[in-house]
């Protein structure tokens, strides 16, 4: 890291310190209390602010606040929360007694002044340039149960896609902010907890489970949460630097609030279901018994007499599928004097998946085992989450300039993944795969789940996040604010098949095998800043912002094997073959920026900034990065003019990047064995040939859009466009082979775009005192295409799919087929598929649009009925799944002499034609889920306070409720872990369906 070139940005922040308004020598205070203009009920939370100063102070439970210190004369403050309109008063501050100054806000759909989290602090919204989504987590945690921190944005901010890997409890999720721009790096945005940047790895390892991983988002847990900002593409991110090209996730915790102590108690309890309908093995017969399936009727050869048929995951006697279960308990308290505030939480959560062995089979394992002997919990429920969190965060005023906060989170989890997937152990492929004779071990393919049930996957962490932040206001005018953060996790996967138990498989069930990885990982966040804000004239207002951020991150992991174990052994330390990895990873980034706000009445707001990045991971050659920003907002309307009660116009342009991996620049080698004279001797090789010049893919992005608030605060309506390109984006280019060294390398040759809409509206259809309906319609678009991939770069195909110039990243590509039953006999031969010379485009891997429909019905002040319903559109799944079952020889198209000619052509196309193709199998993945729905009951004051609680709900929700498709797949949702484009549905558990209760009460 090069220090002298943030010597002016450090300098920057002291010179801060030294110019502007001057001091005042009395001080007097305003105190008071804010309340909803329609129900008279305390508002806490919210925020009261002295506009033109940094200062500002909460409500809290019972609504009241105090400002003290305040300059003598008059001073204008402002009272602002999401879901209402902000509040502006003028009074003269005396140093004899305290001003009272009560605020009564009325609801809106649209609240410009309500508080958002940017790189250089908390603004209001009105004054950023760009749409930064929020969303109330508190709520939904509350009203709707959600089963993950992931699954509380799904379907709530738009441009915001969580897809989800399979419906296996704990298994992981990908999330995509307007769409990839990488071919090569990761897509998921960067993920920041109060403050802190924290390991957002979706596909974090799980040994041998086909493929299957974990997401660390989710060991969040929701209930801890007050609110999800998210910050959509590089015009909004630019000054949080490298890695924030794909958008940042912003998470606030829950805080204290001044008052006496507040508690809620609250325990959930659900049913986990799978109403998946699964396909059935087929086998068609002749008299003889022996196969005769449509192409052999095509063809004559044989006369069919028997269609056989088994469905090992259907039937009720075989079928390991029955039903889980999910619980959560938890407990927090709130509250603090105006000195110290605080908030302490504690839950423990667990959830069992929908497979259980059937009772007939637990029957004879019992009967085959000495008496006395009891079936390991892990065969009994292969998949299963337990976690406990604790949270401990904390608000100090520690002077009247000096105020601190201390934010410490604790994730204690133990995770249980089943074999499935790409995975021949799998209970699903062996379902799948099976054979259509039931009396043949069920009609499974591979083997049972009673064997594959006996191999134990697990993995256990302990994550610990804490940041500890102080602000310092030597006046009113200026701000200086430091943080310091660690995010530390320690993770244990183990894979353990025991010597005479599971399926015989590499002579494992003979000899036993054991897989054991340790990891940790280590994330640091140092962030040093100063704001300065005062008003320059009556007119004219200033914000000046810089600061400096260093960032570590490191990650080693250490894996063994162990290989003809003997009994009872627990360790690999006991294996007869033993064998050891270990890796580890460190990045470091050194990052300064500087921003400049100019405010005009309080309406115009124009910004400026800049960001400059150095990384380790960048090549020796290249030197440190710079990300510019730009942007303009315009409020229009803001006390009304006819039906528009407020409207605003906003454009920024910005730049961001991702770094490229660790290692990807730098020349190293690796050890070989090499034979010499027949002597083997130790030499090295080039493992990878480095890149001196390697520097972070660039992604700039400029957006344009509006919102506005109609009716009297009733309806919202916002849009935004944006457009990014990526240059720079790695490649994984060829090496000449007469380089003599491996033969390939990453560079940064290609561009790529994307493009599209967001919008919604949202707001109250009806109101009345018995019933109140709100609701609100979100939708996005997303259009990609790789513009250039760097000359002489072939296209890049993996599968089915590809990276070509012109069209959409990771689309699919395939050989288009045409068939024609030329003979009329109702059956499609070999040769009657005609495949293409040539691939052709079909269509893209992820959803091109998406909408999402929420409802919420309140009747009068006992019940709230909420959905949400889902729709994405305008992609493709591949099918694997069935086109797999098809050359198993097992799918009802090739068997079942009734199916459509259409699926016995795509069928023989994919499977028995010479030239085969699986374009048939990639189909059109739309659907509509409602995702969520739930019934909120309040109960009475009486009835709560029977119990001793002020407060007391209970909430009945569902999710996965309904599916509608026409993708002839189980699940057109899941994708498994398919890597950054990989859209292929194979041998994927699908979603399943929740049915909560939750009780909570507030004492």
């Amino acid at each position: 890291m090069r220090l002298r070139r943030f010597v002016p940005v450090l300098g920057a922040v002291l010179l801060l310190a030294l110019t502007g308004p001057p001091l005042f020598a009395q001080t007097g205070s305003i105190r008071g209390t804010v309340t909803d203009q329609a129900t008279g009920q305390p508002i806490s939370a919210a925020l009261i602010s002295v506009v033109g100063t940094n200062r500002q102070i909460r409500t809290g439970q019972d609504g009241t606040y105090e400002l003290v210190g305040l300059p003598v004369g008059n001073v204008t403050i402002r009272a602002a929360i999401i879901g209402y309109a902000a509040q502006t008063r003028t009074l003269a501050v005396v140093a004899a007694a305290p001003v009272t100054a009560n605020f009564a806000l009325t609801q809106a759909a649209i609240s410009l002044d309500a508080l958002v989290v940017t790189a250089t602090g908390e603004q209001r919204a009105v004054e950023v340039p760009n749409v930064i989504t929020t969303v109330n987590a508190a709520q939904a945690a509350e009203e709707v149960a959600p089963v993950s921190l992931s699954s509380v944005l799904q379907g709530r901010a738009p441009g915001v896609q969580v897809i989800n890997s399979s419906g296996s409890a704990g298994s992981g999720t990908k999330i995509r902010i307007r769409g990839s721009s990488s071919m090569s790096l990761t897509n998921e945005p960067l993920l920041v907890v109060d403050g802190v940047r924290v390991d957002n790895r979706s596909n974090d390892s799980f040994l041998g489970t086909g493929g299957q991983t974990i997401s660390r988002i989710n060991d969040f847990n929701p209930d801890e949460i007050e609110s999800i900002e998210v910050v959509k593409g590089p015009s909004a991110a630019a000054l949080y630097g490298t890695e924030a090209a794909n958008g940042v996730i912003v998470i606030k915790t829950k805080r204290g609030r001044v008052g006496a102590p507040v508690w809620n108690v609250y325990g959930e309890y659900g049913l986990v279901s799978d109403v998946n309908e699964y396909p059935t093995n087929f086998t068609g017969l002749d008299a003889s018994g022996s196969p005769c399936r449509t192409y052999n009727l095509a063809a004559g050869s044989c006369t069919q007499a028997e269609l056989q048929s088994a469905n090992p995951l259907e039937s009720s006697n075989t079928t390991p599928i029955s039903g889980g279960q999910r619980q959560q308990f938890g407990m927090n308290v709130a509250g603090g004097t105006p000195d110290v505030q605080y908030f302490l939480s504690a839950e423990y959560e667990q959830e069992d998946g929908v497979y259980t062995l059937p009772q007939g089979t637990q029957d004879s394992i019992l009967a085959a085992r000495p008496e006395g002997f009891q079936i390991p919990d892990f065969v009994l429920n292969p998949n299963q989450v337990q976690r406990t969190s604790l949270r401990a965060n904390l608000n100090m005023q520690l002077s009247e300039k000096l105020s601190a906060s201390i934010s410490t989170g604790y994730v204690d989890g133990n995770f249980k993944l089943p074999e499935n997937d790409n995975n021949v152990l799998g209970m699903l492929p062996s379902g799948l795969l099976g054979g259509s004779d039931s009396t043949d071990v069920g009609g499974w393919g591979f083997s049972a789940p009673e064997e594959v049930f006996w191999i134990d996957h697990n993995q256990e962490i302990q994550r610990f996040t804490q940041s500890a932040t102080a602000n310092f206001l030597p006046t009113d005018w200026l701000e200086f604010r430091g943080l310091v953060g660690v995010d530390f996790a320690s993770m244990s996967d183990v894979a353990f098949q025991a010597i005479g138990t599971g399926p015989d498989f590499s002579n494992y069930k003979d000899d036993g095998a054991r897989d054991s990885d340790k990891r940790s990982t280590w994330q640091y966040t140092f962030d040093l800043g100063g704001t300065a804000q005062f008003q320059l004239t009556d007119a004219i207002s200033s914000r000046t912002s810089a600061g400096v951020q260093y960032f570590r991150n490191y990650r080693n992991s250490v894996e063994t094997r162990g290989e003809k174990l003997p009994p009872g052994a627990g360790s690999n330390d006991a294996a007869t073959d033993q064998f050891i990895d270990e890796d580890y990873i460190e990045t470091r980034t050194l990052g300064t920026y500087i921003e400049q706000q100019f405010g005009l009445n309080d309406r115009l707001f124009v910004t400026a900034a800049v960001r400059g990045d150095d990384n380790s991971a960048f090549g020796e050659d290249f030197d440190y990065t710079v990300y510019p920003k730009v942007g303009a907002s315009y409020l229009v309307i803001d006390r009304g003019f006819g039906v528009v009660d407020n409207l605003r116009l906003r454009a920024a342009w910005g730049a961001s990047g991702v770094q490229p991996g660790t290692n990807d620049a730098v020349l190293f080698f690796t050890g070989e064995v090499l034979a010499e004279g027949g002597v083997d001797k130790t030499g090295v090789v080039i493992s990878n040939p480095g890149n001196s010049d390697l520097k972070p893919e660039r992604s700039t992005e400029w957006e344009a859009g509006f919102e506005a608030g109609l009716f009297g605060g009733r309806l919202g309506v916002d849009l935004t466009y944006y457009r990014r390109t990526t240059k720079d984006a790695l490649v994984d280019r060829d090496l000449a082979p007469s380089l003599g060294l491996t033969t390939s390398r990453f560079e940064n040759l290609a561009k790529t775009r994307n493009w599209g809409f967001e919008g919604g509206i949202n707001g109250t259809v009806f109101q009345s005192p018995m019933v109140t309906w709100n609701f609100s319609l979100t939708g996005s678009t997303n259009s990609n295409e790789v513009v250039e991939l760097g000359e002489d770069v072939e296209p890049i195909i993996f599968g089915n799919q590809a990276h070509k110039e012109g069209y959409p990243l990771g689309a699919f590509w395939d050989e288009p087929f045409t068939w024609d039953d030329a003979n009329g006999d109702g059956y499609i031969a070999a040769d009657e598929i005609t495949r293409g010379d040539t691939t052709e485009f079909i269509g893209y891997a992820r959803p091109r649009y998406e909408v999402s429909l929420f409802n919420s019905f309140d009747v009068s002040s006992w019940l709230r009925i909420s959905g949400l319903f889902d729709y994405r559109g305008g992609h493709h799944q591949y099918n694997n799944t069935e086109r797999f079952r098809c050359r198993f020889r097992t799918c009802q198209e090739l068997n079942d002499p009734t199916t459509p000619l259409e699926g016995q052509a795509r069928a023989v196309a994919a499977a028995i034609a010479s030239s085969q193709t699986a374009a048939g199998y990639i189909e059109p993945a739309w659907f509509i889920k409602l995702r969520e729905l739930s019934f909120t009951f309040f109960m009475p004051q009486s009835m709560a306070g029977m119990v001793g609680a002020s407060r007391a709900n209970l909430t009945i929700s569902g999710r996965n409720l309904l599916t509608i498709t026409d993708y002839t797949g189980v699940d057109p949702e899941v994708q498994g872990n398919t890597g950054n484009f990989g859209s292929s549905d194979f041998l994927t558990q699908p979603q399943v369906r929740y049915w909560t209760a939750r009780v909570q009460l507030t004492f």
